[in-house]
């Protein structure tokens, strides 16, 4: 029996869905997220583990809607830039949003851990995982009906996307997601062990509660120098 997933709590853990100018796409981008959601052991968007992929870009703390609501305004703010100082930009923000919303969708299946358990324990039958987050979130947009521009972005986002011919969202969704993560990465924000994916060029810098030095530094003036 499919259990039932509140739309209401959808809403509220992904507030930036209100702001998608389309009635008719708002209601696919819920629609999804709920077909998702019923067919993972996730009951809502805050459950989702804070990752890249799995052991990848993990979070000291936060979930999946921090990373979500963070590519949505960031891939709204590099549309800004560009419309506010190029004339004839020209970019859909209905797909940028909904596409910033959906683009991970599918970790309900990749990060599910009953699949990765079934995965884990017999990966010569399944693979491990058997198809990442990527494919998967393109079925559930695929299903429910969403465009097939958010479809794109979904599959194009992430590593898959180096097989396609991007559109221009997913490729402005793609810098914004990489952006977010080498980002959060930099600012000590992931387990250390976890942000390899980012380059041997990284350098994490401590959160301010790491600090050994918690003393102020001298700012006053050098008087000897005066």
């Amino acid at each position: 029996m499919t259990k039932t997933i509140s739309r209401e709590h959808i809403l509220g853990d992904l507030p930036e869905i209100a702001t998608i100018r389309s009635e008719s796409l708002r209601e696919k981008v819920v629609d999804a997220w709920v077909f998702a959601l019923e067919r993972s052991s996730f009951d809502r968007v805050i459950d989702i583990p804070g990752e890249g992929s799995p052991d990848v870009f993990t979070l000291h703390e936060g979930k999946q809607d921090a990373h979500l609501r963070g590519v949505t305004r960031m891939a709204l703010k590099i549309v800004e830039e560009f419309e506010d100082n190029f004339f004839g930009v020209q970019v859909d923000r209905d797909i940028i949003i909904a596409g910033a919303l959906c683009h991970d969708i599918g970790k309900t299946w990749e990060f599910d851990p009953v699949n990765q358990k079934r995965w884990k324990n017999n990966a010569d039958r399944y693979g491990d995982p058997s198809f990442r987050h990527s494919t998967y979130g393109t079925h559930v947009c695929l299903s429910v009906g969403l465009p097939e521009e958010i479809a794109h972005i979904a599959m194009g986002h992430s590593l898959e996307g180096v097989h396609l011919g991007l559109s221009t969202e997913c490729y402005i969704i793609r810098q914004a997601d990489n952006l977010w993560w080498h980002t959060a990465a930099a600012l000590g924000l992931c387990r250390p062990d976890t942000v390899d994916f980012a380059g041997p060029t990284l350098r994490v810098r401590q959160l301010k509660s790491d600090r050994s030095d918690t003393s102020v530094p001298d700012t006053e003036p050098d008087k000897a120098a005066l």
